[in-house]
């Protein structure tokens, strides 16, 4: 992965971050990818209406991943819940890559997918997306799904399936978005 990475000589870091709604798995997916060198923002979940999981997010989290000679990608999440818009758009501007994590199966996905591309399509500095679908999905359904943002007026947006819980599949999302970061530096 370390070759993939688009860096100016003497930075030696890359951040991307971690979006996407509440109980999607961003902390486990920081967790899964980077073990100890992680720093969680959870709190006891006091809206169980909104998810009956124990805890959420109420904060960016950070974890890193060392690519060797010298380079390391830091990974921030931001909590999904609505709420916490100021911290999702911090750790937007500073991230040259985004995962945009979703169930694609989900009734509301495309309508929380347009949502979030278009809010980060007005940023001034827009990291560049990829859409992590998190739950198994026929390959019918992720075609349907990116249809229906691209009718919405978005551009094609790359999208992959990986198991947050699952270190490998996460690190193969992070080459893709690596892959696309790289043409990105290239055409520049």
């Amino acid at each position: 992965m370390t070759s993939f990475m688009p860096m100016q000589p003497g930075q030696g870091l890359l951040r991307v971050s971690l979006l996407g709604p509440m109980g999607i798995g961003k902390t486990t997916a920081l967790r899964s990818l980077c073990g100890q060198f992680m720093a969680g923002s959870d709190v006891r979940n006091l809206d169980k209406a909104a998810h009956s999981k124990e805890f959420t997010t109420v904060g960016a989290e950070f974890g890193e991943i060392d690519l060797g000679s010298g380079e390391r990608l830091q990974l921030v999440g931001s909590p999904g819940q609505d709420r916490f818009d100021f911290v999702r758009r911090w750790v937007l501007s500073a991230s040259v890559g985004a995962l945009l994590m979703l169930d694609v199966n989900d009734a509301g996905a495309v309508d929380y997918a347009s949502e979030m591309l278009t809010g980060i399509a007005e940023l001034e500095q827009a990291p560049l997306m990829l859409i992590l679908s998190c739950r198994s999905a026929s390959g019918a359904r992720l075609e349907a799904f990116s249809s229906a943002l691209v009718a919405r007026g978005h551009d094609l947006t790359p999208l992959v399936e990986a198991d947050p819980r699952d270190r490998q599949q996460m690190l193969d999302a992070l080459s893709v978005l690596a892959s696309l970061l790289s043409l990105q530096s290239q055409t520049l």
